[in-house]
């Protein structure tokens, strides 16, 4: 990729179409080798980018999805009922009616949910739903959860009791019938141990209230690095080797949703440098990019990043000692990194920051440019464009005003 071949373009967002084909496959054949009876289902949050989402559905996998606007967006792309995940408490009432009719896989995580089921009781045969469980995370891996012991929001709770209430409340409605079991829960490291204590509750909840489990749906929130394909094989052998001591692949399905672990590291962010300003205390270099673009929660430390001149040659000009690297906005926070005794940055030089495909065009902000162009990188050394930058006329559609 030359920097040059985007010369006006930037800033943008570059994917890299061969590296997301291998990450899909490489989760794959993980799984295919310590669970062949298994789903990837692509957490539409992370990146909803259709370009995306088409190239999941191509490969034969799920779309997990977590609100009205997420199902309707996933079955215009091509995602059938029957190819799609539908998780948290956000629901609708119609959609949801109408995805346990069309036999969508559905993950009940709300109290109003479960009075909708009734009502689906009296209108469908044969329902097949999943639970979301609420458990005690640190319990079992101390020091990993993310709420600093306030406890998990989602899901119905183990230890209080919920979790229990509501099975004997549904095992009342003859035609609902609970077939799986929600597992995510976000965590500090994400680490194998997690998904180890995961699959090990799982495991208990089945024996303590008799489960018949159709599928395990593990969730998301793997941690995989640049290239290392290995890791999908760590993960799906942790989670295999605690579930196959319960649970049998070809009665049951090992349902897996995975988000950055496949999109963060193919995509990259391209800025232009457009000014250099010295101060009597530092020197600020003004980009088009923005940290709202690659950090929306703004605490991030460090990037992985290349600088590149204007002919698209890494740059070799003088050292300086301090570089502050800005994006456009006129938040004073809007300061990138901070870089020591590199190659000085001029006017018409680019800066590339990599993995930036997790949460960041989901999280891109109206704040005084709008979404910016997106470009997929071909095998071949193509490149097309696959969203187009938003100027006023896209802003203004559905807007009224005098």
């Amino acid at each position: 990729m030359n920097p040059c071949d985007f010369k006006g373009q930037t800033p943008c967002y570059l994917i890299n179409e061969e590296l997301f084909e291998q990450n899909m496959s490489a989760f794959s054949e993980a799984l295919q080798t310590y669970w062949p009876n298994y789903i990837i289902s692509y957490s539409v949050k992370t990146n909803p980018l259709p370009w995306i989402l088409g190239k999941v559905r191509q490969a034969g996998h799920y779309a997990e999805v977590v609100s009205d606007t997420e199902y309707t967006l996933a079955k215009r792309i091509g995602f059938s009922d029957q190819s799609i995940i539908w998780n948290g408490p956000i629901k609708g009432h119609d959609l949801f009616l109408n995805a346990l009719k069309n036999k969508c896989i559905v993950n009940i995580d709300s109290q109003r949910e479960l009075e909708w089921l009734k009502e689906a009781n009296e209108l469908f045969d044969e329902i097949h739903v999943g639970l979301r469980i609420n458990f005690d995370l640190e319990a079992h891996c101390p020091e990993e959860s993310l709420t600093q012991g306030e406890g998990n929001r989602f899901g119905f709770n183990v230890e209080n009791g919920t979790f229990a209430s509501v099975l004997s409340d549904l095992s009342v409605l003859k035609n609902v019938h609970i077939c799986g079991v929600h597992m995510h829960t976000n965590s500090k490291t994400r680490s194998l141990a997690v998904f180890r204590a995961l699959s090990q509750k799982t495991i208990e909840l089945a024996k303590d209230f008799h489960l018949k489990l159709s599928y395990i749906d593990i969730g998301g929130s793997f941690f995989v690095k640049k290239y290392d394909f290995q890791a999908y094989t760590q993960y799906a052998h942790a989670i295999s080797e605690v579930l196959s001591s319960y649970f049998c692949p070809e009665d049951t399905t090992l349902i897996v949703e995975p988000g950055s672990a496949l999109i963060s590291t193919p995509v990259s962010y391209l800025t232009s440098v457009l000014d250099v300003k010295d101060t009597h205390r530092d020197r600020f270099v003004v980009t088009d990019g923005t940290r709202l673009h690659i950090d929306a929660f703004m605490r991030k430390t460090s990037y992985v990043y290349d600088c590149f001149s204007p002919d698209g040659n890494v740059l070799s000009h003088t050292q300086h000692n301090k570089q502050i690297v800005c994006g456009y906005s006129c938040m004073e926070t809007d300061r990138i990194m901070t870089i020591e005794n590199r190659p000085e940055l001029q006017a018409g030089d680019y800066i590339q920051y990599d993995m930036t495909g997790g949460y960041t065009t989901t999280f891109n902000a109206f704040f005084i440019e709008f979404m910016p162009n997106v470009f997929v990188l071909h095998k071949d050394g193509s490149h097309t464009l696959v969203r187009k930058k938003w100027g006023v006329d896209e802003f203004l559609q559905n807007c009224f005003f005098e």
